[in-house]
């Protein structure tokens, strides 16, 4: 367990995430006090990858959700679940460096923020690569990137509650006043990235699979990432969870090669 720790609950809602579902739980694990996981409907072996990881930090459920709308009453109600003074969204697909996720409780710790954003590596084939930053870039808090908000204090936000059907929802104090629209001193942005896997392939099933084909792989360039891999991607885990460390093979070098010059082009007229 991480020392100075504060009271931290992770929210995690997932569906077909069994290719870093493993992987997204155990780097976050040693540093929170609870961890609320839904799934809402898997049918590749995500449930039994989360039912294979022993904690009793861990409160797993399933409810099925049908519609966007569900998906967001799922989030509201483990918001309305937690009762420590954080909250921590992680999704299926998010891998955490132990640096990144210290950073982030490093400032919970410091007791100054009333938000934390964490930057992200967009990866781009394997676990090695990523999506240029200026490619979809976010505009948060004053800062420009790809980057996403993440750890919320319920005392210093009264009324916190999700708005809007996934993935379109958003965090809205008691005035329902968007937090992304608070002001930027009161947010803590990270220096350190969180490796997300949203364009790899995400369930041993294939296609669009997870919530509500939010499946979208994708083929591009890139480029390499310097920093040194998250450690669970090292750690002994089960036969049945996939293993992260493969690299794209040529055959998607010489698609992405093709494909990644049309789309910079097709970037470059509509920008």
């Amino acid at each position: 367990m991480y020392k100075n720790q504060n009271d931290i609950t992770i929210h995690m809602v997932v569906k077909n995430e069994d290719q870093w579902v493993w992987f997204a739980i155990q780097s976050i694990l040693p540093f929170v006090d609870k961890i609320l996981i839904t799934d809402t409907g898997s049918t590749d072996n995500t449930i039994q990858i989360i039912n294979s990881i022993t904690s009793d930090k861990i409160t797993f459920n399933q409810k099925l959700a049908t519609t966007s709308a569900e998906v967001t009453q799922i989030r509201q109600q483990q918001l309305e679940d937690t009762t420590t003074t954080w909250c921590w969204a992680v999704d299926g697909d998010e891998v955490y460096p132990e640096r990144t996720a210290r950073e982030v409780v490093d400032a919970i710790n410091s007791n100054k923020w009333e938000g934390i954003t964490v930057r992200r590596y967009d990866l781009l084939g394997d676990i090695y690569h990523r999506q240029v930053e200026t490619v979809g870039q976010y505009n948060m808090f004053g800062q420009k990137g790809h980057m996403v908000l993440r750890a919320l204090n319920l005392k210093k936000i009264p009324g916190l509650h999700l708005s809007g059907d996934y993935p379109l929802e958003g965090y809205y104090d008691a005035k329902n006043i968007a937090v992304l629209d608070h002001e930027k001193s009161d947010h803590f942005i990270t220096n350190n990235y969180l490796y997300h896997a949203m364009y790899l392939k995400r369930s041993s099933l294939g296609g669009n699979l997870p919530m509500f084909n939010r499946g979208k792989y994708k083929i591009e360039i890139g480029i390499k990432i310097n920093d040194s891999l998250p450690e669970v991607f090292m750690l002994n885990h089960p036969s049945f969870v996939p293993n992260p460390l493969v690299s794209r093979g040529i055959g998607y070098e010489l698609l992405a090669s093709i494909i990644t010059p049309i789309k910079n082009l097709k970037r470059f007229i509509y920008t």
